[in-house]
């Protein structure tokens, strides 16, 4: 029972300051590559304490991390605003391309997060390795892949419809359900590279 409350704790703190260092909007990509790494070293390396080296982690990735972050904000603006425009529409093209142009934002925020899972890893890599390696590990496991977004969906609904407070906390519940599929995802695409 104390094993589980520690786990539940340590979640719970992982998406508040998750949270906390994303309200200046430009630096929620090293929150959440801090986020991603320290859940990775609680759930698989031993780190009994996350929250420590968390804030080391904002700091180390936070330059590659926030140049990703602003590539996916632009796109993910530009396409909010398709969005609006269609979903105000009332055709069936309109109707068809929001739920497109929804899709397509579901996706960038979904490989945003899958870069910024492997940021840590590649330390020092251009961006372009990123975005393609991330890429790669989304298309070899389509399914896992469907799951981590489900789940992430999933949780923001519940947390803005059923228990508002919840959304404070929300990244950490979504990196931790992400991180039981992330290694099976990274190891299958590095076997199908060798």
């Amino acid at each position: 029972m104390n094993r589980l409350a520690g786990r539940l704790t340590n979640i719970v703190l992982l998406g508040f300051f998750t949270t906390l260092l994303s309200l200046p909007l430009f630096t929620a990509g090293a929150a959440f590559t801090a986020l991603n790494r320290q859940t990775k070293a609680y759930m698989y390396e031993g780190e009994d304490k996350p929250l420590r080296p968390f804030i080391n982690d904002f700091k180390t990735f936070f330059k590659t991390s926030t140049k990703i972050w602003l590539i996916a904000l632009a796109g993910i603006i530009i396409l909010v605003l398709d969005y609006i425009y269609y979903i105000t529409g009332d055709s069936t093209l309109d109707i068809l391309a929001s739920a497109v142009i929804f899709v397509l934002i579901v996706y960038l925020l979904f490989m945003s997060n899958m870069v910024f899972a492997i940021i840590p890893d590649h330390e020092g890599e251009k961006i372009g390795f990123l975005l393609k390696k991330a890429l790669d590990i989304s298309l070899v496991s389509p399914l896992q892949s469907f799951f981590i977004i489900f789940i992430s969906a999933a949780v923001i609904v519940v947390s803005f419809v059923l228990l508002r407070g919840m959304i404070i906390i929300a990244p950490g519940v979504i990196a931790y359900f992400s991180w039981q599929f992330i290694p099976e995802m990274i190891r299958k695409e590095h076997f199908r590279k060798t």
